[in-house]
């Protein structure tokens, strides 16, 4: 699979809202032939795993896996998720964890492929020009899917070690209404919602680390539907 960036990009348009938001969101940004490629394996040719946390623990469960839970089991696993919502941080969606894989020589998927671009040059620069952040390195990458029910809370990204510079959110949702949810929201000192980002297709969300935000809970009006992107981390050299 070829995946290739839009050459109109405006870069220093994209650069100058960076630099005054330390956010900016930037449609169709994948030359078209790319986008369509990549949705197509999100939505039919991906091995889902659902990826939540219990506390401080993250799980990680194949659909075999769920299937073994009795329904006591799945009722305390929803009422632990809950709980913690109401007081701390808490995740619930499905992912393919695109840059575990290929760090563990994973290259059969065609989306092993994304990892590929993501570290190439022609990415890795143009995030540099749009960020103005020059230590950018390398970035990691996980597919996610949020079903009815899935949601993020609020957090900031910043974990000590990982040297995360930026956010992306690729964005390959064809069709969405924003009162669905999985909104990525922007969170200010006063804990208003300064800025949100709908589910679209063929965008690029980038954002300056730490940033506090967070992914809206995805409503039952969302059924049949599914929000699909992938995102992850540019990051400075470790060491």
């Amino acid at each position: 699979m070829q995946i290739k960036l839009r050459p109109e990009l405006d870069r220093r348009l994209i650069a100058q809202v960076f630099k005054t938001q330390g956010r900016v969101h930037i449609p169709d940004t994948l030359a078209p032939a790319s986008a369509e490629a990549l949705f197509t394996q999100l939505s039919a040719h991906t091995p889902w795993q659902l990826s939540l946390n219990v506390g401080q623990r993250h799980l990680d469960l194949a659909h075999q896996q769920l299937m073994l839970l009795s329904p006591e089991q799945r009722e305390t696993m929803s009422r632990q998720m809950l709980e913690q919502s109401q007081r701390g941080f808490q995740y619930v969606f499905e992912n393919f964890p695109i840059y575990d894989l290929y760090q563990a020589g994973e290259r059969a998927h065609p989306l092993l492929a994304m990892h590929e671009f993501l570290n190439s040059q022609e990415f890795l620069q143009f995030a540099r020009d749009a960020t103005g952040l020059q230590d950018i390195a390398f970035a990691d990458s996980q597919a996610t899917r949020y079903l009815p029910g899935h949601f993020l809370t609020e957090h900031d990204d910043a974990i000590a070690g990982k040297r995360r510079l930026a956010a992306y959110v690729f964005g390959f949702t064809p069709q969405w209404r924003a009162d669905w949810g999985g909104t990525l929201q922007f969170i200010d000192r006063d804990g208003h919602v300064a800025e949100g980002y709908v589910p679209k297709f063929n965008v690029l969300n980038l954002f300056r680390v730490p940033q506090k935000h967070s992914v809206s809970y995805v409503t039952p009006a969302a059924a049949g539907q599914a929000r699909y992107s992938i995102t992850g981390w540019l990051r400075a050299p470790d060491g």
